[in-house]
């Protein structure tokens, strides 16, 4: 999101948000809970486009390619159901892939020819195609390896590659290309197939040029923190002038603070199982704060709670009509002594 993208992402957003829409994308906005939102890249990415991509994935693009063409006023039941449709599509994806990325994280921490590797190669039978590529990104997210899932389908497996910054994908398969039957894509992702029979086999290739590009500090997740920020310097205004930064993604990252020795005062408490909110507090200056996706380091904050350094990006949070600054915490660790 860089120069001609950024400005083009940049319009497009501004156009979404102030309208007006043919019917189909209002039905979809609608669908979303999005009418009347100043849409920015996470309404995209993580609201609207899986449901425009859970038709491909899930059924037939021909849902999704139906509710955008859609433009006249006569048309506004069909696309309204339309718009149900992906959005039931995309409850649907989000099942299938939850169910294979708990079968494929309990293969990489239970069986160790696999897990103890650095590209990390699981199989399942019969696993859902559409969503294989997703679960690959959620294992690199998790383990910090290159992951290539594959679903096996009789004699044949299909599979997903996806990588990190330090390794080239599309290499290693070229590398072991005489294994498979068909491969492609770039660095960074990767789509094959091959044999079922010889998945064992491109394990070995695939790993065996990864012991030779990747060192043990390439394995380890590294988090860029742009600066420290102390709550007392936290104002709207700071939090405008990032704003005005975005749209934040690849190339454009959003800008990530640090503080240091700050309280837990409030929580930490789970949401929806999965995330965990509270209450930050430092020099006097309280802040709300949401982790996402980190539920599983509640006790770990509630037992250093008196004092830990955070990192964080800042956020514009809106309720009850009243708009602050909230912060999305990156990362957390006891504060140095």
């Amino acid at each position: 999101l860089v120069g001609e993208n950024r400005i083009i992402a940049k319009i497009g957003l501004d156009m979404l948000s102030k309208g007006p829409h043919r019917v189909g994308l209002q039905s979809l906005l609608d669908v979303c809970g999005l009418t009347g939102k100043t849409i920015d890249s996470y309404h995209i990415g993580f609201m609207l486009a899986p449901r425009v991509n859970a038709a491909g994935r899930m059924s037939t693009p021909d849902l999704a390619t139906r509710l955008l063409l859609a433009s006249d006023e006569s048309e506004r039941d069909t696309a309204r159901s339309l718009a149900m449709q992906l959005d039931a599509e995309n409850v649907r994806r989000q099942g299938e892939e939850a169910e294979i990325l708990t079968a494929a994280k309990k293969i990489v921490q239970s069986d160790p020819d696999v897990g103890a590797r650095s590209v990390l190669v699981v199989a399942g039978e019969g696993w859902h195609r559409g969503v294989i590529g997703i679960v690959a990104s959620k294992l690199v997210d998790a383990f910090h390896r290159p992951a290539i899932v594959l679903s096996i389908e009789g004699e044949v497996a299909h599979g997903s590659c996806r990588s990190i910054s330090r390794f080239d994908m599309l290499s290693a398969l070229e590398r072991s290309g005489h294994l498979m039957i068909r491969f492609g894509g770039h660095k960074q992702a990767a789509g094959l197939t091959i044999e079922a029979a010889r998945i064992r086999e491109l394990r070995a290739a695939v790993n065996a040029v990864a012991d030779e590009v990747l060192t043990p500090t390439d394995l380890m997740p590294r988090l860029r923190i742009d600066g420290d920020l102390t709550f007392r310097t936290i104002t709207g205004e700071v939090a405008s002038g990032v704003s005005s930064l975005a749209p934040f993604g690849a190339g454009n990252p959003r800008p990530v603070f640090a503080a240091r020795g700050v309280e837990i005062v409030d929580g930490p408490r789970k949401l929806k199982d999965r995330h965990l909110k509270m209450a930050l507090k430092q020099d006097g200056r309280i802040f709300r704060a949401v982790a996402w996706r980190a539920a599983e380091r509640q006790e770990y904050l509630t037992e250093h709670r008196a004092a830990v350094d955070v990192a964080f990006s800042l956020e514009h949070n809106e309720f009850g009509g009243e708009r602050f600054v909230e912060l999305t915490l990156s990362d957390a660790k006891a504060a140095a002594s």
